[in-house]
């Protein structure tokens, strides 16, 4: 929980996290300002103090949905520092960090980064701007210890978030259901009332209209495969399959709150109409075990 940071941080030497970018799909952000509109941003959580969020002045009313303390980067304006650069743009982002940093009166010690930008332009800042401020160490994690295992434990609202998402996601998996078993079938294939087939792809586009008018995002796309495609791991299946009766599908659905937020995540194997032998006796197998292990 958010409440573990601190600990965290002083268990790992950290005395601070800057985390960079937007408040949309980018977690470590997301984590402390939620999906408000924020599109461009910095956060700076010193161990022992309050996250300080600095916001562009267009999205102020955006950056106050966080709860956070603000500072507008009117504050540090940037072509001001352009002319002080003497026209060097990189020169002058770093120099803004800078301000930024001594102004929370972050001047030495150990800085974990996170968020999200792109790679050359924040490696060129974070190498110059170390060179400025040679008392602070930005450093980073292969695998996070500090904000994923804080993340590990929910605390009663995020617990709500999730299950929001569950009940969401749950919901367009129903609708799924009744729109294939909502048609007749020929020859064991699916079908409309014309004739021609119901595929994978016209079922995932539906998915996707499902969610957004639930208020949701797929970012990642969802798993609906049949057939072959069902027995290879992580293959999304091919839109032209039709849907056949006999044939295993994969449903694999995980959906996020808009933005970015908390994601869901369902998995279910179905057999439309009946399952063949191969099947059955492979559900038998694994229910066995199942049963096995939880009696």
């Amino acid at each position: 929980m958010k409440s573990d940071i601190d600990k965290l941080m002083k268990k790992h030497d950290i005395d601070a996290l800057f985390i960079i970018g937007s408040a949309q799909h980018n977690p470590a952000m997301i984590y402390f300002v939620g999906t408000a509109h924020v599109s461009d941003a910095i956060l700076i959580k010193q161990r022992g103090k309050e996250a300080v969020l600095f916001h562009y002045p267009m999205e102020r009313e955006e950056a106050a949905k966080s709860g956070l303390p603000l500072v507008s980067m009117m504050k540090y304006p940037i072509n001001e520092l352009i002319k002080q650069a003497g026209g060097n743009y990189l020169e002058a982002f770093v120099l803004r960090l800078k301000m930024i940093l001594e102004d929370v009166k972050l001047t030495r010690g150990r800085v974990a980064l996170y968020g999200k930008d792109e790679v050359g332009p924040i490696f060129s800042v974070m190498n110059r701007l170390q060179e400025l401020m040679p008392d602070l160490l930005f450093t980073g994690f292969v695998r996070d210890e500090i904000l994923m295992n804080a993340m590990m434990t929910k605390d009663t609202d995020e617990i709500e978030h999730i299950r929001n998402m569950g009940r969401i996601t749950t919901a367009v998996v129903a609708n799924t259901a009744d729109y294939i078993t909502g048609h007749k079938t020929k020859n064991e294939v699916v079908v409309h009332k014309d004739g021609s087939p119901v595929t994978i792809g016209e079922v995932k586009n539906l998915i996707n209209l499902w969610l957004a008018e639930r208020g949701v995002e797929n970012p990642e796309g969802t798993i609906f495969a049949i057939g072959r495609d069902a027995g290879i791991p992580h293959s999304v299946g091919t839109p032209g399959d039709a849907l056949k009766l006999g044939q295993t599908i994969v449903y694999d659905i995980y959906p996020c709150e808009a933005g970015g937020g908390y994601f869901y995540d369902f998995t279910r194997t179905w057999s439309l109409g009946y399952a063949t032998d191969e099947v059955q006796q492979l559900y038998d197998q694994v229910k066995q075990v199942y049963d096995t292990i939880y009696s």
